[in-house]
Protein backbone atom coordinates (compact mmCIF):
# COMPACT_ATOMS: atom_id res chain seq x y z
CA UNK A 1 0.00 0.00 0.00
CA UNK A 2 1.52 3.32 -1.22
CA UNK A 3 1.54 6.37 1.68
CA UNK A 4 0.32 9.50 0.87
CA UNK A 5 2.41 12.86 0.49
CA UNK A 6 0.98 13.76 3.56
CA UNK A 7 1.90 12.19 6.94
CA UNK A 8 -1.42 10.71 9.05
CA UNK A 9 1.12 10.95 12.30
CA UNK A 10 1.41 14.45 13.50
CA UNK A 11 3.91 12.53 15.93
CA UNK A 12 5.77 10.94 13.48
CA UNK A 13 6.48 13.79 11.42
CA UNK A 14 7.61 15.97 14.03
CA UNK A 15 10.00 13.44 16.25
CA UNK A 16 10.74 10.81 13.87
CA UNK A 17 9.30 8.48 10.83
CA UNK A 18 9.56 6.61 7.62
CA UNK A 19 9.11 9.37 5.74
CA UNK A 20 10.92 12.58 6.95
CA UNK A 21 14.57 11.68 7.69
CA UNK A 22 13.73 11.00 11.60
CA UNK A 23 11.76 14.03 11.86
CA UNK A 24 11.73 17.62 13.00
CA UNK A 25 13.09 17.14 15.92
CA UNK A 26 15.84 14.99 15.49
CA UNK A 27 16.93 16.86 12.39
CA UNK A 28 17.35 19.63 14.45
CA UNK A 29 18.77 18.40 17.21
CA UNK A 30 21.66 16.67 15.11
CA UNK A 31 22.32 20.18 13.48
CA UNK A 32 22.44 22.26 17.07
CA UNK A 33 24.78 19.49 18.71
CA UNK A 34 27.20 19.62 15.46
CA UNK A 35 27.14 23.04 15.80
CA UNK A 36 25.25 23.33 12.21
CA UNK A 37 21.52 25.31 13.62
CA UNK A 38 21.49 28.64 12.34
CA UNK A 39 21.37 31.52 15.24
CA UNK A 40 17.86 32.83 13.95
CA UNK A 41 16.71 28.78 14.56
CA UNK A 42 17.55 28.79 17.86
CA UNK A 43 15.89 32.09 18.88
CA UNK A 44 12.81 30.75 17.03
CA UNK A 45 12.91 27.46 19.37
CA UNK A 46 13.70 29.86 22.53
CA UNK A 47 10.98 32.34 21.62
CA UNK A 48 8.40 28.91 21.47
CA UNK A 49 9.33 27.29 24.26
CA UNK A 50 9.01 30.50 26.29
CA UNK A 51 5.83 30.45 24.85
CA UNK A 52 4.72 27.49 25.59
CA UNK A 53 5.60 27.41 29.26
CA UNK A 54 4.37 31.07 29.56
CA UNK A 55 1.42 30.05 31.85
CA UNK A 56 4.04 28.28 34.32
CA UNK A 57 6.15 31.50 34.03
CA UNK A 58 3.17 34.07 34.77
CA UNK A 59 2.12 31.40 37.56
CA UNK A 60 6.03 31.42 39.08
CA UNK A 61 5.92 35.80 38.56
CA UNK A 62 3.16 35.74 40.40
CA UNK A 63 3.80 33.53 43.48
CA UNK A 64 0.57 31.53 43.06
CA UNK A 65 0.19 28.19 45.63
CA UNK A 66 -0.86 26.89 42.08
CA UNK A 67 2.07 26.89 40.52
CA UNK A 68 3.74 23.45 40.31
CA UNK A 69 0.06 21.86 39.00
CA UNK A 70 0.17 24.20 36.44
CA UNK A 71 3.96 23.21 35.92
CA UNK A 72 2.81 19.91 35.27
CA UNK A 73 -0.28 20.57 33.50
CA UNK A 74 2.12 22.77 31.25
CA UNK A 75 4.12 19.63 30.34
CA UNK A 76 1.18 17.31 29.38
CA UNK A 77 -0.33 20.19 27.20
CA UNK A 78 1.39 19.27 24.06
CA UNK A 79 0.77 15.17 24.52
CA UNK A 80 -2.45 15.26 25.64
CA UNK A 81 -3.71 17.70 23.00
CA UNK A 82 -2.03 15.28 20.30
CA UNK A 83 -3.77 12.85 21.94
CA UNK A 84 -7.06 13.70 21.76
CA UNK A 85 -6.97 15.41 18.05
CA UNK A 86 -5.35 12.06 17.15
CA UNK A 87 -9.18 10.24 18.03
CA UNK A 88 -11.23 13.63 17.28
CA UNK A 89 -10.02 14.94 13.99
CA UNK A 90 -6.97 12.67 12.45
CA UNK A 91 -7.12 14.34 9.55
CA UNK A 92 -6.12 17.36 10.53
CA UNK A 93 -3.05 15.65 11.69
CA UNK A 94 -2.12 14.99 8.68
CA UNK A 95 0.40 17.13 7.57
CA UNK A 96 2.01 17.86 4.26
CA UNK A 97 5.92 18.14 4.63
CA UNK A 98 6.10 19.89 1.72
CA UNK A 99 3.69 22.81 2.94
CA UNK A 100 5.43 25.21 5.94
CA UNK A 101 1.97 26.59 6.77
CA UNK A 102 0.11 23.60 6.77
CA UNK A 103 2.64 22.32 9.57
CA UNK A 104 2.89 25.32 11.19
CA UNK A 105 -0.89 25.43 11.75
CA UNK A 106 -0.72 22.35 13.03
CA UNK A 107 1.78 22.98 15.25
CA UNK A 108 -0.22 25.86 16.74
CA UNK A 109 -3.19 23.96 17.56
CA UNK A 110 -0.86 21.31 19.16
CA UNK A 111 0.87 23.16 21.55
CA UNK A 112 -1.28 26.38 21.81
CA UNK A 113 -4.99 24.94 21.63
CA UNK A 114 -7.86 25.14 24.16
CA UNK A 115 -5.90 23.46 27.28
CA UNK A 116 -3.12 25.91 26.67
CA UNK A 117 -5.71 28.51 26.59
CA UNK A 118 -7.54 27.19 29.64
CA UNK A 119 -3.99 26.89 31.62
CA UNK A 120 -3.07 30.44 30.89
CA UNK A 121 -6.00 31.80 31.92
CA UNK A 122 -5.95 29.67 35.56
CA UNK A 123 -2.51 31.07 35.77
CA UNK A 124 -3.76 34.82 35.29
CA UNK A 125 -6.57 34.16 38.14
CA UNK A 126 -6.00 35.70 41.17
CA UNK A 127 -4.93 33.55 43.53
CA UNK A 128 -3.32 33.10 46.87
CA UNK A 129 0.73 33.63 46.71
CA UNK A 130 3.13 30.87 48.19
CA UNK A 131 5.48 32.46 50.35
CA UNK A 132 9.00 30.03 49.38
CA UNK A 133 8.12 30.81 45.66
CA UNK A 134 8.23 34.62 46.50
CA UNK A 135 11.10 34.40 48.76
CA UNK A 136 12.73 31.83 46.01
CA UNK A 137 12.41 34.98 43.65
CA UNK A 138 15.13 36.56 45.52
CA UNK A 139 17.97 34.04 45.36
CA UNK A 140 20.77 33.84 43.80
CA UNK A 141 19.97 30.31 42.35
CA UNK A 142 16.90 31.78 40.64
CA UNK A 143 18.95 34.82 38.82
CA UNK A 144 21.60 31.74 37.50
CA UNK A 145 18.83 29.86 36.05
CA UNK A 146 17.22 32.97 34.37
CA UNK A 147 20.24 33.31 33.05
CA UNK A 148 20.65 29.95 31.66
CA UNK A 149 19.38 30.50 28.03
CA UNK A 150 21.92 33.15 27.70
CA UNK A 151 24.42 30.65 29.28
CA UNK A 152 23.47 28.13 26.36
CA UNK A 153 23.58 30.86 23.94
CA UNK A 154 26.80 32.44 23.90
CA UNK A 155 28.00 28.63 24.54
CA UNK A 156 26.49 27.72 21.32
CA UNK A 157 28.30 31.09 19.83
CA UNK A 158 31.74 29.90 20.87
CA UNK A 159 30.95 26.18 19.29
CA UNK A 160 30.13 27.81 16.30
CA UNK A 161 33.11 29.99 15.72
CA UNK A 162 35.57 26.63 16.54
CA UNK A 163 35.47 24.93 12.86
CA UNK A 164 36.69 28.34 11.72
CA UNK A 165 39.08 28.60 13.77
CA UNK A 166 40.59 25.07 13.32
CA UNK A 167 40.30 25.80 9.66
CA UNK A 168 42.72 28.57 10.10
CA UNK A 169 44.89 26.89 12.36
CA UNK A 170 45.32 24.24 9.72
CA UNK A 171 45.92 26.98 7.00
CA UNK A 172 48.53 28.18 9.09
CA UNK A 173 50.27 25.50 9.97
CA UNK A 174 50.56 24.46 6.37
CA UNK A 175 51.92 27.36 5.10
CA UNK A 176 48.58 28.38 3.35
CA UNK A 177 47.37 31.28 5.56
CA UNK A 178 46.86 34.47 3.61
CA UNK A 179 46.89 37.88 5.58
CA UNK A 180 43.20 37.92 5.84
CA UNK A 181 43.51 34.38 7.59
CA UNK A 182 45.67 35.62 10.45
CA UNK A 183 43.15 38.28 10.85
CA UNK A 184 40.22 36.52 11.14
CA UNK A 185 41.60 34.10 13.42
CA UNK A 186 42.78 36.85 15.64
CA UNK A 187 39.43 38.55 15.50
CA UNK A 188 37.51 35.11 16.19
CA UNK A 189 39.82 34.34 19.34
CA UNK A 190 38.93 37.38 20.70
CA UNK A 191 35.00 36.97 19.91
CA UNK A 192 34.85 33.37 21.39
CA UNK A 193 36.84 35.00 24.47
CA UNK A 194 34.19 37.48 24.99
CA UNK A 195 31.57 34.68 24.85
CA UNK A 196 33.69 32.84 27.17
CA UNK A 197 33.77 35.74 29.74
CA UNK A 198 30.03 36.20 29.51
CA UNK A 199 29.37 32.70 30.52
CA UNK A 200 31.22 33.49 33.14
CA UNK A 201 29.61 36.76 34.21
CA UNK A 202 26.15 35.78 34.03
CA UNK A 203 27.53 32.30 36.51
CA UNK A 204 28.92 34.54 38.77
CA UNK A 205 27.35 38.07 39.50
CA UNK A 206 25.47 39.75 41.63
CA UNK A 207 21.86 39.71 42.84
CA UNK A 208 19.75 42.24 41.11
CA UNK A 209 18.82 44.91 43.93
CA UNK A 210 15.90 46.49 41.40
CA UNK A 211 14.14 45.62 38.41
CA UNK A 212 12.54 47.10 35.27
CA UNK A 213 8.45 47.46 35.37
CA UNK A 214 6.31 46.58 32.53
CA UNK A 215 6.84 44.24 30.12
CA UNK A 216 8.24 46.96 27.84
CA UNK A 217 11.59 47.79 28.98
CA UNK A 218 12.30 43.91 29.33
CA UNK A 219 10.60 43.56 25.57
CA UNK A 220 13.44 46.00 24.62
CA UNK A 221 16.19 44.23 26.64
CA UNK A 222 15.38 41.43 24.65
CA UNK A 223 15.27 42.35 21.16
CA UNK A 224 18.28 44.86 21.30
CA UNK A 225 20.22 41.73 22.38
CA UNK A 226 19.28 39.79 19.97
CA UNK A 227 17.76 41.65 16.84
CA UNK A 228 21.57 41.85 15.68
CA UNK A 229 21.57 38.52 14.56
CA UNK A 230 19.16 39.20 11.40
CA UNK A 231 21.85 40.43 10.04
CA UNK A 232 23.45 37.27 9.79
CA UNK A 233 20.72 36.23 7.51
CA UNK A 234 21.23 38.33 4.50
CA UNK A 235 23.40 37.36 1.50
CA UNK A 236 27.07 37.17 1.86
CA UNK A 237 28.69 41.05 0.49
CA UNK A 238 31.54 40.27 -2.01
CA UNK A 239 33.92 42.31 -0.51
CA UNK A 240 37.78 42.50 -1.70
CA UNK A 241 40.12 41.38 0.48
CA UNK A 242 41.24 45.08 2.09
CA UNK A 243 36.98 45.68 2.90
CA UNK A 244 37.60 41.57 4.46
CA UNK A 245 40.37 42.92 6.83
CA UNK A 246 38.50 46.09 7.47
CA UNK A 247 35.75 43.93 8.51
CA UNK A 248 37.45 41.60 10.38
CA UNK A 249 39.77 44.54 12.33
CA UNK A 250 36.44 45.86 13.50
CA UNK A 251 34.71 42.53 14.61
CA UNK A 252 37.70 41.81 16.72
CA UNK A 253 38.39 45.29 18.18
CA UNK A 254 35.05 45.44 19.26
CA UNK A 255 35.27 42.42 20.61
CA UNK A 256 38.64 43.07 22.46
CA UNK A 257 37.39 46.54 23.77
CA UNK A 258 33.80 44.98 24.44
CA UNK A 259 35.83 42.42 26.72
CA UNK A 260 37.87 45.21 28.62
CA UNK A 261 34.91 46.91 29.47
CA UNK A 262 32.86 43.93 30.72
CA UNK A 263 35.38 43.02 32.83
CA UNK A 264 35.45 46.07 34.59
CA UNK A 265 31.54 46.11 34.62
CA UNK A 266 32.31 42.55 36.20
CA UNK A 267 29.17 41.30 38.19
CA UNK A 268 26.99 44.23 37.48
CA UNK A 269 26.64 42.41 33.85
CA UNK A 270 22.86 42.32 32.52
CA UNK A 271 20.75 42.21 29.33
CA UNK A 272 17.06 43.62 30.72
CA UNK A 273 17.34 47.06 32.72
CA UNK A 274 18.55 45.72 36.37
CA UNK A 275 20.36 47.37 39.12
CA UNK A 276 23.01 45.39 40.31
CA UNK A 277 25.97 47.15 41.31
CA UNK A 278 26.57 50.82 40.21
CA UNK A 279 29.85 51.31 38.29
CA UNK A 280 30.82 54.62 37.51
CA UNK A 281 34.97 53.88 37.29
CA UNK A 282 37.23 52.53 34.20
CA UNK A 283 35.75 52.95 30.79
CA UNK A 284 32.67 54.06 32.72
CA UNK A 285 34.06 57.05 34.13
CA UNK A 286 34.55 58.15 30.38
CA UNK A 287 30.51 57.18 29.37
CA UNK A 288 28.06 55.97 30.53
CA UNK A 289 27.27 53.08 28.22
CA UNK A 290 30.71 52.24 26.63
CA UNK A 291 29.16 48.40 26.12
CA UNK A 292 27.54 49.68 23.70
CA UNK A 293 29.71 51.83 22.27
CA UNK A 294 31.95 48.76 21.66
CA UNK A 295 29.08 46.92 20.51
CA UNK A 296 28.53 49.45 17.31
CA UNK A 297 31.82 48.64 16.58
CA UNK A 298 31.25 45.41 16.44
CA UNK A 299 27.88 45.37 14.85
CA UNK A 300 29.49 47.90 11.58
CA UNK A 301 32.43 45.12 11.67
CA UNK A 302 29.42 42.40 11.11
CA UNK A 303 27.31 44.59 8.58
CA UNK A 304 30.27 45.40 6.43
CA UNK A 305 30.10 41.44 5.77
CA UNK A 306 26.61 41.32 4.57
CA UNK A 307 24.96 42.46 1.59
CA UNK A 308 24.00 46.22 1.32
CA UNK A 309 21.90 48.34 1.77
CA UNK A 310 19.83 46.19 3.85
CA UNK A 311 23.10 45.11 6.29
CA UNK A 312 23.46 48.91 7.48
CA UNK A 313 19.51 49.42 7.59
CA UNK A 314 19.52 46.41 10.39
CA UNK A 315 22.89 48.10 11.78
CA UNK A 316 20.95 51.23 12.65
CA UNK A 317 17.95 49.56 14.10
CA UNK A 318 20.66 48.11 16.73
CA UNK A 319 21.87 51.44 17.34
CA UNK A 320 18.27 52.54 18.05
CA UNK A 321 17.25 49.66 20.23
CA UNK A 322 21.08 50.27 22.08
CA UNK A 323 19.74 53.76 22.89
CA UNK A 324 16.20 52.91 23.91
CA UNK A 325 17.71 50.36 26.03
CA UNK A 326 20.14 52.73 28.48
CA UNK A 327 16.95 55.11 28.91
CA UNK A 328 15.67 52.15 30.30
CA UNK A 329 18.49 51.07 31.94
CA UNK A 330 19.07 54.76 33.38
CA UNK A 331 16.15 55.16 35.10
CA UNK A 332 16.54 52.03 37.13
CA UNK A 333 19.27 52.71 38.14
CA UNK A 334 18.36 56.45 38.77
CA UNK A 335 15.84 55.21 41.13
CA UNK A 336 18.09 52.68 43.42
CA UNK A 337 21.35 55.25 43.30
CA UNK A 338 20.96 58.69 44.43
CA UNK A 339 24.61 59.55 43.06
CA UNK A 340 23.58 58.77 39.91
CA UNK A 341 22.52 62.22 39.01
CA UNK A 342 25.69 63.65 39.32
CA UNK A 343 27.61 60.75 37.26
CA UNK A 344 24.89 61.62 34.42
CA UNK A 345 25.30 65.21 34.36
CA UNK A 346 28.97 64.80 34.37
CA UNK A 347 29.05 62.04 31.47
CA UNK A 348 28.01 61.32 27.78
CA UNK A 349 25.26 58.60 26.85
CA UNK A 350 28.07 56.49 24.26
CA UNK A 351 30.81 58.80 23.41
CA UNK A 352 32.91 61.09 25.62
CA UNK A 353 32.36 64.31 24.85
CA UNK A 354 30.12 63.62 21.77
CA UNK A 355 27.03 61.77 23.03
Amino acid sequence: MEHSPKSPNWWGFWRGGHNNNGGIMSQLWHQIVTGQAKSITLLAIAVALFLYFLPSVVAFARGHRRFFPILLLNVLVEPVQSVLLHYLAPSFLAVDPNNAASALMVALVVNFGIGWVALMAWALAAGEPDPRLLKARETKYYDAITALPLILWFAYGALQIRPVLVNDMHLMGSGAATLFTYVQFASLSLVTLFDLLLIYLLVVRDRPVAKSKGVLPRAFGFIGTFFGVSILQLPVAHLGLGAQIIAALLVGLGSLASFVVLWRLGKSFSIMPEARRLVTGGPYALARHPLYTTEIVTICGTALQFQAPWSWVLAAAVMALLWIRSHYEEQVLEEVYPEYGAYRARTKRFIPGVI
